[in-house]
């Protein structure tokens, strides 16, 4: 459903919803302390685990939820009211030294974070009805993403330099003009229950369908073996690899970062060009990437190469919400950006998993000689993805006949 509103209103309400990038990467504020975290509080792991790590599937359950109540209230108050419980739960995160207490923050942090990721680009589809105009938003979107990314482990890792850990939650106090921007400029949306009601007496419900499905599988895996790879561990490659230390881990992540904020911005050029083979190109480019890495570890490598690997990540984030409005009914565009955001979350959850599994399989505890695995899934992807792209295109022609 188009929303219809003055183009100062569009542009007020876009920027409103690039706030919401702030929720969204959140955690990387706490990254710089985790370490500390585990030596302040050596006889509460579990406390410190879920304060961790906790958010994210928080933010995975959140979002499949969102889905459903954005079926029944406005996106306006739905938007509105996560944004609030990140506030709160982010100023107020270590107001008190008391981790029970800092845990419940940080399920609020997850809680809002969730809900303003789904209702976020869910607006995206309100807003623009044309599918390369959304696509480029969307790029907007994640490009908002890699910034705010990199602000925060910047001011983080300042913040954090001084010794007392709890300054790093500073940052948060950014969450307030997010808040008062969602007030201002998010538009109301009601929610499509006519449609929905005339289905229902049906009993009917329009499916996703399996092209979506199979999207989601693609995302899914990707989110697992990059994880497991090139945007948590290329740290420890850097290290194993005997060329560089944790200086040059810093710089990659800050390369990779500005690298996808810049590659972020012309999203919408590239999937009008490419539409539904943007995401053949980044399985080829992640599989070829992780095999450079492999035979030729350098610093260069490293910068160049690892950048490119990662930033395909940052394209199938975009590419998942993008071509989900275009493939799926508009009955259940909602539905698709809840499951696209926990796909997300689940992957991102089952990557430290997947990586530490690879090396007890090889018996070997050098992360980046698991690698090859790697590369061979996403190769095997690349070569699915075209398979699937030559049957889709088949069947959709034949039907169009």
């Amino acid at each position: 459903m188009a929303v219809e509103m003055s183009n100062t209103k569009r542009v007020l309400a876009v920027a409103a919803i690039l706030a919401t990038a702030i929720g969204v990467m959140a955690d990387l504020a706490i990254n710089p302390v985790i370490g500390v975290l585990y030596q302040t509080y050596p006889e509460s792991m579990g406390y410190v685990n879920y304060f961790v790590s906790g958010p994210m599937l928080i933010v995975v359950i959140v979002s499949l939820l969102t889905g459903v109540a954005l079926k029944k209230f406005n996106k306006r108050s739905v938007m509105i009211a996560g944004g609030i419980i990140f506030t709160v739960g982010a100023v107020c995160g270590v107001m008190v030294d008391n981790l029970l207490y800092m845990c419940v923050m940080r399920t609020l942090v997850g809680v809002g974070a969730g809900v303003v990721n789904v209702v976020a680009v869910a607006l995206i589809a309100d807003i623009y009805e044309d599918e390369t105009k959304r696509a480029k938003i969307t790029g907007y979107y994640n490009a908002a993403m890699s910034l705010v990314g990199m602000i925060f482990s910047y001011l983080a890792g300042i913040l954090a330099s001084g010794g007392d850990w709890q300054r790093v939650f500073n940052v948060y106090w950014s969450a307030i003009p997010m808040a008062v921007l969602l007030i201002l400029f998010i538009p109301s949306v009601k929610p499509e229950n006519q449609q929905a009601d005339s289905q229902k007496k049906q009993g009917k419900k329009e499916p996703l369908g399996w092209r979506f499905w199979w999207m989601s599988f693609g995302w899914f895996v990707m989110n697992i073996v990059l994880g497991g790879t090139v945007l948590y561990y290329l740290s420890s490659y850097i290290m194993e690899n005997g060329i560089g230390a944790t200086e040059l881990a810093g710089l990659s992540a800050s390369v990779k970062s500005l690298a996808g904020f810049i590659l972020c911005l012309g999203f919408g050029f590239v999937y009008g060009k490419l539409k539904r083979q943007t995401i053949v190109f980044c399985y080829l480019v992640a599989a070829l990437s992780l095999i450079v890495l492999m035979f030729f570890p350098s610093v260069a490598v490293v910068l160049v190469v690892g950048t490119i690997g990662g930033c395909t990540y940052k394209y199938a984030f975009s590419y998942a919400y993008a071509q989900g409005f275009a493939i799926v009914p508009k009955s259940r565009l909602d539905e698709s950006v809840s499951i696209t955001t926990a796909v997300y979350g689940i992957g991102s959850f089952l990557s430290t998993y997947y990586a530490t599994a690879l090396t007890q399989l090889m018996g070997t505890e050098v992360f980046s000689q698991t690698w090859g695995i790697s590369a061979g899934i996403m190769a095997a992807l690349f070569v699915a993805e075209i398979v699937v792209s030559m049957i889709e295109k088949r069947k959709f022609t034949a039907e169009e006949n």
